[in-house]
């Protein structure tokens, strides 16, 4: 089916072919008028393609064609759903095929965040040749941040997996019901079952969510889903990375760039730069000048689509670089409500200290409960008994307008 939208054209439901015979459904955007074949952008997505309808009009106008296309086993793609594993494979054929199309010149971009940042890793360490840069959002990095940080797996899990279960969009009950989730969560919790029950008490028996859970720490099984030290090597196409400081997922983001600064060459790390904003999981698809509670100001609000559209500017057009990132590494400071520049994610730090954790005596003062010293104090001490059966603390924060602000906000886009 093809459609037309102001100075951008659409065609809904292209088949993308996959080497084992499955076919991924795409949303293709063009630009009205396209004289030549044109540097080419996709969005590979779980969350069903139309997710990426709003953007796709944004690039097709910037002249760029854009496919929204749905992973395998979601929305209109055949196969089966196989969260993060198939992506890698998935991605490369996605590369190749894309650039063998009229409208696309041979230099190929993903874009997206959260579950959309990490398949652009995914397909990165595959190395196909016609990707040409990639622009990981608040990306995922399987066992460290999902779906288990420090080898403790959360009930938020299940809550995604229902997202994401079949080949419709799910979002009504994912968003919008967090007094639903967490009555049904406590439900459990205080049913004093085992959490690998978790899922047949939803209503959900889910072969994934049993799979996961049986591999607590990180490993082969977990190992196999990111890229490895040597891949991370052979990734030198430039890369910018994107994430907040409340961002569920900035340890991901950071894993991922860190190991390819580790890994990488000289010239490869150049390439890499870093984006670190004064955002939440879902602020990275529009950034907001609250969170929390917390105040910024209008210096917080990144026009991300230009930012992504300048990049691509410079990295398939031979553009000017983009005037936002005046190093490889752009953090905002609040406070000061300012971004800063740094050659490095390391040199964003002037000093360390350390200081030992110290006791008053006085536990149960909120003003005087310890203290942070320079020099280790004496022999003082505290106590306290945890208790796994005690909900207090859990009463009190279903008082809280918003019970869950801190809670693991995916998926999101940038």
């Amino acid at each position: 089916m093809i459609g037309v939208s102001g100075s951008v054209r659409m065609r809904w439901g292209v088949k993308v072919p996959m080497r084992d015979g499955v076919h991924l459904s795409a949303t293709l955007y063009l630009p009205r008028i396209q004289d030549v074949p044109a540097p080419t952008l996709f969005l590979l997505t779980p969350y069903i393609a139309q997710d990426g309808h709003d953007r796709g009009i944004y690039f097709a106008e910037q002249g760029y064609p854009f496919l929204a296309i749905d992973v395998r086993g979601r929305g209109n793609s055949e196969g089966t759903f196989q969260p993060f594993i198939q992506e890698a494979n998935d991605g490369f054929d996605v590369v190749e095929w894309v650039a063998k199309q009229p409208y696309c010149d041979g230099r190929i971009a993903m874009c997206g965040g959260s579950y959309c940042g990490y398949d652009q890793w995914a397909t990165a360490k595959e190395l196909p040749p016609h990707l040409s840069t990639i622009v990981p959002t608040a990306s995922a990095f399987m066992g460290v941040d999902v779906w288990m940080r420090n080898n403790i797996c959360y009930p938020y899990v299940m809550q995604w997996l229902t997202l994401v279960f079949g080949r419709a969009s799910q979002d009504k009950i994912f968003w919008g019901n967090d007094a639903f989730w967490i009555a049904r969560f406590r439900e459990w919790f205080e049913s004093g079952k085992p959490f690998k029950e978790l899922d047949a008490m939803l209503g959900q028996p889910s072969a994934v969510f049993q799979e996961w859970i049986s591999h607590p720490t990180q490993g082969p099984f977990w190992d196999r889903y990111n890229p490895t030290a040597a891949q991370y090597s052979r990734i030198s196409i430039p890369i910018l990375s994107i994430t907040g400081m409340y961002d569920s997922d900035q340890l991901g983001a950071l894993t991922h760039y860190r190991s390819h600064m580790v890994n990488a060459s000289e010239e490869s790390r150049a390439r890499h730069h870093l984006v670190i904003g004064p955002w939440h999981h879902g602020g990275m698809r529009k950034p907001s000048k609250e969170f929390a509670g917390v105040q910024f100001e209008d210096a917080c609000l990144v026009d991300l689509y230009k930012l992504h559209a300048d990049w691509y500017g410079w990295t398939l057009r031979d553009g000017p670089k983009p005037e936002f990132l005046k190093k490889n590494v752009a953090y905002y400071v609040t406070g000061a409500e300012q971004w800063r520049y740094a050659d490095s994610l390391e040199a964003v730090t002037a000093s360390t200290k350390l200081l030992y954790l110290g006791s008053t005596g006085a536990v149960s003062d909120i003003f005087r409960s310890g203290s942070l010293d320079e020099q280790m104090q004496g022999s003082g001490h505290n106590t306290y008994v945890y208790d796994p059966r005690d909900l207090s603390i859990a009463e009190v924060e279903s008082t809280l307008a918003d019970p869950l602000c801190l809670r693991p906000t995916f998926p999101t886009e940038d």
